[in-house]
């Protein structure tokens, strides 16, 4: 008994831990990156005061918006068991969750981070520093897809602001982008920072657009990561793509891009799941 006690302490402290890095992490770093496009390139590629300069304010305003919304909405939605009444199980589908002590319905995992049973669980995202599962998928798909398209839209006029005042120098301008940390601690200079903070842009977009393409895909077939390895005769909670994706974003799906403010009930509550057998 003590030893589970000091487990679950060790697993409180490790997600709180987690909460504190990442928002302090995503919190300063994002609205940084966004000063960083704003105040310094686009005064430099675009001129100020126009109509298409405020239109870039208003784009940028627009993904930071969705992007910290989305950040906020998916970390303190509770998409565990805590405080759900589950019902009597009538499916033999429901398992026993030796941590919980509890049955859990189908789809249901434990997690060992936040050390409670996560409704269609996904993940553990580190970024949220919770499990992403059937009530905050929503959020977390339209985080990384903010954020992959913020680095795809500041990726291009960080190209022109770059060309500006990059010298080519023989191609030893390769190696600051080759190996940009190095760079930009041995030759510390205005030149070398603007690198490095691209080289993050390449970096944090390929890694953002990897994770929407990857869950995305999992949405159009119905199913969460856990349910990759299945064959796909056992992927029985895939109803067709467009049901698939109002199981993850609502009955209000096309809205939900504009703004994680925008209500869209669920169609179900993580706990009853109908099988339809599409191979009977």
């Amino acid at each position: 008994m003590l030893i589970q006690f000091e487990s679950m302490q060790n697993g409180y402290r490790k997600r709180f831990t987690e909460h504190i890095f990442y928002m302090a992490l995503v919190f300063l770093l994002v609205p940084g990156f966004f000063f960083f496009e704003l105040c310094i390139v686009l005064p430099a590629v675009c001129e100020e005061w126009t109509v298409s300069y405020f239109i870039h304010y208003f784009c940028a305003t627009f993904l930071l918006f969705n992007i910290l919304g989305n950040l906020i909405y998916g970390m303190f939605t509770n998409t565990s068991i805590k405080g759900r009444y589950l019902g009597p199980p009538d499916e033999q589908k429901w398992t026993m969750c030796p941590s919980c002590e509890c049955l859990r319905p189908p789809r249901a995992w434990h997690c060992n981070i936040c050390n409670i049973c996560i409704l269609k669980r996904d993940h553990h995202c580190t970024f949220f520093a919770c499990c992403v599962g059937y009530f905050n998928h929503r959020y977390f798909i339209l985080f990384t897809l903010y954020i992959f398209l913020s680095m795809l839209y500041s990726f291009y006029y960080n190209i022109k602001f770059l060309a500006q005042f990059v010298t080519w120098n023989h191609g030893l301008v390769l190696v600051k982008f080759v190996f940009p940390l190095a760079s930009f601690v041995v030759d510390f200079c205005t030149e070398s920072l603007y690198v490095f903070l691209v080289v993050i842009n390449v970096v944090v977009g390929a890694f953002s657009g990897f994770l929407f393409l990857y869950h995305f895909n999992n949405i159009l077939k119905g199913r969460v990561t856990p349910e990759r390895k299945l064959c796909e005769k056992e992927h029985l909670y895939n109803k067709g793509w467009h049901s698939n994706i109002v199981e993850v974003f609502g009955a209000r799906w096309y809205l939900t891009w504009i703004s994680p403010f925008i209500v869209s009930p669920l169609p179900g509550n993580g706990v009853e799941w109908a099988i339809e057998d599409k191979y009977n």
